[in-house]
């Protein structure tokens, strides 16, 4: 028993500074960790992650009031980046936001053509078809702004175009 006490008298702990830093240190990592995790890095590098999102750029578009609920639109844009778009559709949408009515890909044509599917570093132009058939009428000179909806759900909005 008296080596016992004599042992733990000559034990020496680390001094409280170093302590001190290597707790700041541990948590600075765990912060790290917890970042990384959140913000979807540590699943992308551990292959559990999603796919990079699509990157389009709207640069700029018309619309043309037409009859009675009609109208045309016509989009210029560009995919920037990520992987090819799959163009859905085409929302019109009033200055307020509401929702005016939908072009699907299906009355959408492409300039240069293309199934829907876009490659990067081109400029498209996508008009619709003649006419499209919408709920309210395109007033001449109203405010709208329109948006591409893609296969993977991404929203590019336009900049706010006066229709003619």
């Amino acid at each position: 028993m008296n080596t016992f006490k004599k042992f733990m008298k000559n034990s020496k702990a680390i001094s409280p500074i170093f302590a001190t830093l290597i707790l700041i240190a541990i948590a600075v990592i765990a912060g790290v960790v917890v970042y990384m995790f959140t913000s979807g890095t540590l699943a992308t590098m551990t292959g559990g992650g999603t796919a990079a999102q699509e990157k389009i750029t709207v640069q700029a578009a018309s619309i043309k009031s037409g009859a009675l609920g009609t109208g045309q639109v016509t989009v210029y844009l560009e995919q920037t980046g990520g992987p090819a778009a799959t163009i859905n559709s085409i929302i019109i949408k009033s200055s307020s936001g509401s929702t005016l009515g939908v072009v699907p890909a299906a009355s959408l044509t492409f300039n240069p053509a293309v199934t829907t599917t876009l490659t990067s570093g081109t400029l498209y132009t996508i008009a619709s078809a003649l006419t499209f058939t919408i709920p309210t009428t395109i007033v001449q000179g109203s405010s709208y702004t329109l948006t591409v909806t893609t296969a993977a759900g991404g929203n590019f909005i336009s900049s706010s175009v006066v229709s003619t």
